[in-house]
């Protein structure tokens, strides 16, 4: 599969907020994920990180 777990970067850690990402879009200062069955969430900040052998990424701001 290719779904990507998306976490949040704070200073006490990562926080998982989405599962099964399908779609990653930036939006002038904002990500937009989308998951397999089509939920969009809107995060404020940037991508720091992608791992792909993880399947993550990390949204900070």
């Amino acid at each position: 599969m290719c779904e990507s777990n998306v976490y949040l970067r704070g200073e006490d850690g990562d926080r998982l907020v989405m599962e099964d990402a399908v779609l990653i879009e930036g939006e002038g200062g904002r990500v937009k994920a989308t998951n397999i069955l089509g939920v969009q969430k809107v995060f404020e900040g940037g991508i720091e990180e992608i791992t792909f052998l993880d399947h993550r990424v990390i949204i900070s701001d």
